[in-house]
C-alpha cells in the first residue's frame, strides 16, 4: 500500500460545565512533524488535561505539552531516533517536566501540585511508534494491515472514583505507562477524558470504531501537515450540542493520518 505524508488536525474546547462557571478550558495539545537525522518524517503529538482541582491546571497542561515536545525536539536534534525512545528516557523527560512546572509554580507563588495535569504522548516513525501516558485519556492507533482502531492503554484511574494520576505527583514514574510498537502505524488519535464516553465502548473495553472512522474520513483527503480548516471544523463538532449532551467536560482530540485518500477504506 502506498502512503502519503502526515495530515493532522487538533482541537481543545471548553466544556459546558466550565462555561457556566466562567472558568477557562483546562485541556491543551501540541502536534508537529519532525525530520529525523535519517530523513524520515516523524509525527509527534501531546495532549494534556489539567486537574479540575488544580488552580493552574490549564497552565500546567499547556506547559507540559510544550515541554514534552521540546524534549522530543532535543532528542531528534541530537541525532537520536524513534527506536532510541525508551521508558527510562521518557521517565527522565517526566522528571524534567516536573522541575519545569515547579519553577513555573514558584514564579507565581504557587505549589507544583497547583499545575497538576495528565499527559499523553505519541512519537510515530516510519516503522515503529513510542507511546507514553500518565493518567486518563486515550491513545488510539490503526496499523497498515487492518484499519481496526485499538487503544494502547486503558484510561488510568486513581485509587478513588473519578480520580486519576498526574504528572506533578511524587512517584509519577510508578504510574507512567509506556509501550514501544514495532509495526507501521498509519492513523492515530489522542483524546482527553472528556471524550472517553463517546470514543470508547466500556462494556467491551474497545475503541468505538464508528466514531473514529467518521472523523478520519475527511482528513484523508487533506494536504500534508496541519489542516486549519478541518481543525476549526473539529472544534465546532466538539462544541456541538450533539457532543455536549453526552459530556460537559473540556474536550481535546488530535487526529493524524498518512493513508492516501484514494486507497483508504471508506468510512461507514
Amino acid at each position: 500500500m502506498s502512503m502519503g505524508g502526515w495530515r493532522y488536525v487538533a482541537a481543545s474546547v471548553i466544556g459546558t460545565s466550565h462555561e457556566k462557571t466562567g472558568a477557562a478550558c483546562q485541556d491543551a495539545n501540541d502536534c508537529r512533524i519532525y525530520a529525523s537525522s535519517a530523513g524520515e518524517k516523524v509525527l509527534v503529538a501531546a495532549v494534556a488535561d489539567g486537574a479540575g482541582s488544580a488552580v493552574c491546571g490549564g497552565e500546567g497542561a499547556a506547559a507540559t505539552c510544550r515541554a514534552l515536545l521540546g524534549l522530543i525536539d532535543e532528542h531528534f536534534g541530537s541525532g537520536r531516533t524513534v527506536e532510541q525512545v525508551t521508558k527510562d528516557k521518557v521517565a527522565s523527560w517526566i522528571a524534567t517536566i516536573q522541575n519545569l512546572l515547579a519553577e513555573e509554580a514558584k514564579a507565581v507563588s504557587r505549589e507544583r501540585r497547583d499545575f497538576a495535569c495528565t499527559i499523553l504522548g505519541l512519537i510515530v516513525g516510519e516503522s515503529c511508534t513510542a507511546c507514553l501516558q500518565v493518567g486518563d485519556g486515550v491513545i488510539v492507533l490503526a496499523d497498515s494491515e487492518e484499519h481496526a482502531y485499538g487503544h494502547v492503554f486503558w484510561p488510568d484511574r486513581g485509587e478513588y472514583a473519578n480520580t486519576t494520576h498526574f504528572v506533578t505527583e511524587d512517584g509519577t514514574v510508578e504510574h507512567l505507562q509506556f509501550e514501544f510498537i514495532n509495526r507501521r502505524v498509519v492513523e492515530a488519535a489522542l483524546l482527553t477524558d472528556g471524550l472517553q464516553t463517546i470514543a470508547l465502548n466500556y462494556q467491551q473495553r474497545t475503541a468505538h470504531e464508528p466514531f473514529f472512522k467518521g472523523l478520519f474520513a475527511p482528513l484523508r483527503t487533506a494536504k500534508d501537515g496541519c489542516s486549519r480548516e478541518l481543525s476549526d471544523s473539529l472544534a465546532a463538532f466538539l462544541s456541538s450540542p450533539r457532543v455536549n449532551e453526552k459530556t460537559d467536560d473540556d474536550k481535546t482530540l488530535v487526529l493524524a493520518s498518512r493513508i492516501d485518500a484514494g486507497l483508504a477504506t471508506p468510512a461507514v
